[in-house]
């Protein structure tokens, strides 16, 4: 009883973790990938430091403690003094930080549309294996098959040694085609658990979500991922904080005021009151201005160049998928039209064929389905690439 119990659930486990779509993949290693939780550490930790650009300067005390002659005595001097942004610095300086906490959550949309694309190739591979061990596998027990079939013949000396040795070899080549994919699926897995934490994920789809498909126009596509791409916005937004920084420069040559309260208390008089002070940036900032003013114009051709290069490389991918789409449409439906695997068999057992041309046709075909698979997913990785945010 304890034995189908075990079995009822491992085949309940089976099917759970089959259940497993590529999308459940993804929001599981969004979860759990050890470098996003670290790039999201990292991202409020500079947060918290860009709050650090609207803090006041540090209090300034001061204390004196002078000797004077004996019929003098001596002196206590106390001063304490705050400096003081204008109220449009400190408004400039917040819009700053509020960009500086824009670019830090696109460095962490940048490395998880990383993450999540090598995590999305892996599965596109595993889908490959997947459906090439479901087709090989049949390819296997067809070739044990004809093992066991020539057994016979052999038995009944209607075939030679030499025609069960080339079936028994058949089947060896096709048993380590079997062990070469279950291999690398099992790399992939590997791989694929690594992004995920450590954590085990079972993804055992062997076909390809239709719903992600080639845009039909280029350009209005384009238009719309240009809004949406990460690092198109983080180069933006350096512009934007270059020219922010320039506002900043240009305000900072105002006089900066400081507020303070001072005494002095000597052995027969006490001094106490309000000071108050004015910082004029006369040397210092000399070069600062012109210095912001030539890295806004470094962040615009920066930009530009930016802008150019992802309309192109976006225009060379989506010309590589378009192309690949045909040649995989284009080899599915040939080797469809062309499965002649049943054919094989019959006119082999009706003697119709020699065991050479089975075994050349057969293997011929199974070579023509690779492809096919191989075409397949070449497109996926492209199309993953041109679609990955």
């Amino acid at each position: 009883m304890k034995h189908y119990l075990s079995i009822i659930y491992l085949l309940i486990c089976t099917l759970c973790y089959g259940q497993y779509s590529m999308d459940d993949v993804l929001r599981e290693i969004e979860k759990h990938n050890p470098g996003l939780k670290a790039m999201a550490d990292e991202m409020e930790a500079e947060r918290i430091a860009n709050r650090s650009e609207v803090l006041p300067d540090n209090m300034e005390v001061e204390f004196n403690y002078l000797w004077g002659a004996d019929h003098i005595g001596g002196r206590h001097d106390l001063r304490l003094s705050q400096a003081f942004d204008m109220a449009t610095l400190v408004g400039l300086k917040s819009g700053k930080v509020a960009t500086l906490d824009e670019l830090s959550e696109l460095k962490y949309r940048m490395e998880r549309r990383e993450v999540l694309l090598e995590a999305r190739q892996t599965c596109i591979n595993l889908i490959y294996y997947n459906a090439l061990l479901d087709e090989l596998n049949i390819h296997l027990a067809q070739s044990k098959a004809l093992v066991a079939s020539y057994e016979k013949r052999l038995s009944a000396g209607e075939s030679t040694v030499l025609d069960l040795n080339k079936a028994r070899i058949h089947f060896t080549s096709v048993q380590g085609q079997v062990n070469h994919a279950a291999a690398q699926k099992q790399v992939l897995l590997s791989r694929l658990w690594a992004l995920n934490g450590g954590e085990e994920l079972a993804f055992d789809v062997a076909g390809y979500d239709l719903k992600d498909s080639i845009p039909d126009d280029f350009e209005v596509w384009f238009a719309q991922s240009a809004e949406t791409d990460p690092t198109l916005e983080f180069i933006n937004k350096e512009l934007e904080l270059s020219k922010k920084q320039l506002s900043i420069d240009k305000t900072s040559r105002l006089p900066e005021i400081a507020v303070g309260y001072m005494s002095e208390i000597r052995t027969a008089e006490k001094f106490r009151g309000v000071t108050l002070g004015l910082n004029i940036p006369l040397w210092n900032g000399a070069n600062t201005v012109r210095q912001s003013r030539a890295k806004v114009t470094a962040a615009e051709a920066r930009r530009t160049a930016a802008a150019q290069e992802y309309y192109y490389r976006l225009q060379e991918q989506f010309t590589q998928a378009s192309a690949m789409k045909a040649n995989a449409e284009m080899m599915r439906a040939s080797m469809e039209a062309t499965d002649n695997r049943d054919l094989l068999v019959s006119a082999l057992a009706q003697g119709e064929i020699s065991m050479i041309d089975y075994l050349v046709e057969t293997d011929l075909y199974y070579e023509t389905l690779e492809q096919t698979l191989a075409a397949e997913r070449d497109y996926r990785h492209a199309l993953s690439v041109l679609l990955a945010r």
